[in-house]
């Protein structure tokens, strides 16, 4: 099912909030609502509270499936509403308190209302997936995001690529974006249980430097192996392969794994990447020019924690690939030593 935009419904709403359109709620929080899922098991809605112009994503549900308040997440950025309506049913959900922040809200919305298309008919599951999906965007609603940087863009695409073309390719789709490191603060991009993938772009055509973040990002202490997979990238307007088609591309795979799709869309929200912002991106294409693998081991040039003065820590800096040549591991070297039975260090829970 094509869903429409949920920001087109909401400004729908706000043009007709003084027309003789049917209100539901109280005599201090009449809200104007409409459906955004109207052939979805999951009825979801979006709103406009009249009184004060707030905007409101609900769910029509039997009120005794509304859980106690004390087990309502805290979200600085949105206040959660309880309406009543006639027989058993209740409305529940969120309304966005600072309308500063309506395009992260309408992404949040947009996200909500794709999983509810895809949810079965029972209650608890439909709340189940609000009060998580209001956790997993906690901090977009808080922080106000304004989108990635030309520079996380390009990092991103990197490491969706490495996902999509390798991963995916050699592991299976579960084992691959379980694999994806984004929401678990991990110093490297990806781990495997035979070893450890940081990926880095470049767009220069060389030398090819790149930004080491911290003392933590080539230390391999404690992990099996670690690999520095570097991509060459040429980048146009218009031409190429753009950040929403590539996530769009990953996201059809998964399409029939629900835990699988749910945990990459977790994995995109961490590494901020947000639907809402996608226009943001769509002119900028990618394409890679040139693949460098290196095993980071022994004399590899970096800075680890065993070798700072006590009291120095969080040392970024740059490593330049030329002084790393001999390192350098020969074409499929990287992927057959990650394969060797590889798995992701923990299964996705269902």
């Amino acid at each position: 099912m094509a869903i429409m935009r949920i920001d087109q419904l909401w400004t729908q709403l706000e043009s007709a909030r003084n027309r003789r359109v049917p209100k539901i709620g109280g005599r201090k929080d009449l809200w104007v609502l409409r459906r955004a899922t109207p052939s979805a098991k999951c009825p979801l809605l979006v709103g406009i509270e009249l009184a004060t112009n707030r905007r409101g994503l609900l769910l029509e549900v039997a009120g005794n499936t509304i859980p106690i308040r004390k087990a309502w997440p805290h979200c600085r950025g949105l206040d959660w509403v309880q309406l009543p309506t006639q027989g058993p049913l209740a409305l529940f959900g969120v309304a966005l308190k600072d309308a500063r922040q309506a395009d992260v809200f309408s992404a949040l919305a947009d996200d909500l209302a794709r999983r509810a298309t895809e949810a079965d008919s029972r209650a608890q599951a439909q709340i189940t997936s609000l009060l998580g999906g209001v956790r997993r965007w906690q901090k977009f609603l808080t922080a106000g995001v304004e989108g990635l940087s030309e520079e996380r863009q390009r990092g991103l695409w990197g490491e969706l690529h490495f996902l999509r073309d390798h991963l995916v390719v050699t592991f299976g789709p579960q084992d691959a974006v379980l694999s994806w490191q984004g929401s678990r603060a991990a110093h490297q991009d990806f781990l495997l249980s035979k070893g450890a993938v940081e990926i880095k772009t470049t767009t220069a055509k060389g030398p090819h430097v790149v930004q080491i973040t911290s003392e933590r990002q080539l230390d391999d202490k404690g992990l099996p192996a670690l690999y520095l997979r570097h991509f060459a990238l040429a980048v146009r307007e218009g031409v190429g392969e753009t950040l929403p088609q590539i996530v769009d591309s990953l996201r059809r795979q998964f399409q029939l794994m629900s835990t699988v799709a749910d945990k990459f869309d977790d994995e995109l929200l961490a590494a901020g990447y947000l639907d809402g912002h996608a226009w943001r991106y769509e002119n900028r294409g990618y394409a890679v020019r040139k693949t460098n693998d290196f095993a980071v081991t022994g004399g590899f040039p970096r800075l680890t924690e065993a070798v700072l003065p006590p009291g120095i820590g969080k040392v970024g800096y740059t490593l330049s690939l030329d002084a790393c040549r001999r390192f350098v591991l020969s074409p499929g070297k990287l992927m057959a030593a990650l394969k060797n039975k590889s798995r992701a260090r923990r299964r996705i829970s269902k």
